[in-house]
């Protein structure tokens, strides 16, 4: 009679827990590589690979972000261009994006350049293990040492649930078109707004873009932003931080990222819609917006729960950092509460990054001239040891040129509840012709740092306690053994814990003080008696 006692107890128990917590998750991965376009060619080369298994997941998010340079003696012009595809089926593809460059003469700072590829594939009527890949190529004139070197990192975010196979709606938007501007205020880029999204719950809408820039003469600049609507289209609002590019010449098209999250929005009747605009800031040349990827991703799925994201900005000011002396220092940074593991494993943690850089100080005068390579990269702490990305380079060739910049990341197995701080730096990293003064200044502005967690918590309603386990284990002679373990507690006075022989008629047996306001595990426990041949329910 005890076993059948311990086995009803347990198993309602379980099921009761299962329903509270309902944990779900996003399959994710990540991979780098590097490599050198063939020279006299122009030929595709593959740069890096994800294998994710598909079945029975409906859209898969695909980033990329890029750090490319000349390679080579040739001082003539690159156009590096990346394309991301599914191996099993090269049609299925990102589109192209391109970065031109000319390799200069000054040691050291190369001529590097940054940029993201974003896109949503379909994988509706896939299954199993499918290969997607990362290639570049180089479009200039063939010619012997002509060449690009890339350094990449690739991520994939599956929009589906693992377990209960939800879907975060989200939609992609391709341009290949040329679309042109001449306008100093803000004009929208046309084919470049998303379908209208539904969140299923309130909450928040991650947003991205890649795009390629360019002018049809040199000395001109423009300004990109991010706009969304919560009405289908009828009245818009900007989103996010603008940033800027410099076209030096007619040639200069170059890659401008953007990231952005729309908060805290409400569920009912939502109807969301993103676009991109642009405008001419300088100069009189016309702008060339083309080559375009926007996404916008409902951080919440159709079973009513969300992964948390967080949010760190920096205006216009920016920040400084003086001489290549100088330590790298923190642009901007935040920090975020990891949620619980999954069979002893913990969260994943995405990320996405926008910026600006530009440099003062630079001597114009001297022969050769000064010019500037800074670098960029996210670390991320959880309070005693910090795990830094890639760094990222950009060339920065005087004291008026702005470039854009963008990468993405993907943190795996997180401590449990444990507060991590996520953030960037930023250095200078080269000087060509340096002197002894070192003022040489770099800013990184415009900059958001966004993101979200893998793994979702319980959505709607919001629930005072996160519980993660309860627990009822018979010792002997009539004794229980109960606990019960909480994630976080908001406004708790305290927990009854009732027991009944039916599951409908219930007794209070016992009533514990709560944690009032908590974000660290709390354990829990007391001890009950029962009559040994009863059954009996908590």
């Amino acid at each position: 009679m005890k076993k059948r006692t311990l086995f009803l107890a347990f198993y309602i128990l379980l099921s009761f827990t299962q329903n509270l917590v309902a944990q779900d998750y996003l399959l994710t991965t990540s991979s780098t590589g590097s490599g050198t376009t063939t020279n006299n060619s122009k030929a595709w080369t593959d740069l890096t690979s994800i294998t994710i298994d598909v079945t029975d997941m409906s859209y898969l998010l695909i980033t990329a972000g890029l750090n490319m340079r000349p390679d080579g003696s040739s001082l003539l012009g690159r156009e590096a261009n990346y394309n991301i595809y599914r191996s099993d089926n090269t049609s299925d593809k990102s589109g192209v994006i391109k970065r031109q460059m000319v390799k200069n003469t000054e040691t050291g700072v190369e001529s590097w350049g940054v940029g993201t590829l974003v896109h949503i594939f379909d994988v509706s009527s896939l299954s199993g293990n499918k290969t997607f890949t990362l290639e570049h190529s180089n479009q200039g004139q063939s010619t012997d040492g002509r060449n690009v070197h890339s350094s990449v990192r690739m991520t994939a975010v599956a929009l589906t649930t693992k377990t209960n196979n939800y879907e975060l709606y989200n939609d992609v938007k391709r341009l290949d078109a040329d679309v042109t501007t001449t306008s100093a205020t803000y004009a929208t880029v046309t084919g470049l707004t998303t379908s209208s999204i539904t969140l299923p719950i309130d909450g928040d809408i991650f947003v991205c873009a890649s795009i390629n820039g360019k002018a049809d003469a040199k000395e001109t600049s423009a300004e990109y932003k991010l706009q969304y609507s919560t009405d289908g289209g009828s009245n818009w609002s900007d989103l996010g931080k603008p940033v800027k590019r410099s076209m030096i010449n007619k040639y200069d098209d170059g890659i401008v990222s953007l990231v952005a999250l729309l908060q805290d929005q409400t569920a009912s009747g939502s109807n969301f819609q993103f676009r991109v605009a642009h405008r001419r800031i300088s100069g009189t040349a016309t702008i060339t917006t083309h080559n375009c990827n926007l996404i916008a991703i409902a951080l919440a799925h159709s079973g009513g729960d969300y992964f948390p994201s967080f949010y760190s900005e920096l205006g216009t000011s920016g920040a400084n950092i003086t001489g290549v002396s100088t330590a790298a220092s923190t642009v901007t940074s935040t920090t975020l509460l990891s949620n619980v593991d999954i069979s002893s494993t913990g969260p994943g943690l995405f990320i996405a990054t926008q910026y600006l850089v530009s440099a003062s100080n630079l001597d114009e005068t001297s022969s050769p001239l000064q010019r500037m390579r800074a670098g960029n990269y996210l670390y991320i702490n959880n309070g005693s040891t910090t795990t830094n990305s890639e760094e990222y380079y950009r060339y920065i060739p005087d004291n008026t040129n702005y470039g854009s910049g963008g990468f993405f990341g993907l943190a795996n197995d997180l401590d449990a509840n444990t507060t991590y701080t996520v953030g960037m730096k930023h250095e200078v990293t080269y000087v060509s012709n340096p002197d002894a003064t070192e003022d040489e200044i770099l800013n990184t502005s415009n900059v958001i740092l966004t993101g979200f967690q893998t793994y979702d918590v319980i959505g709607g309603t919001n629930l005072p306690v996160n519980l993660i386990y309860f627990k009822a284990n018979y010792v002997s002679n009539g004794e229980v053994y109960i606990k019960w373990q909480t994630a976080s507690e908001i406004n708790n006075d305290y927990f009854s814990i009732e027991r009944s022989p039916n599951a409908s008629e219930w007794t209070e047996i016992n009533k514990i003080k709560g944690s009032g306001n908590s974000n660290i595990i709390k354990n829990y426990s007391i001890t009950d008696f029962i009559n040994q041949n009863e059954e009996e329910v908590y």
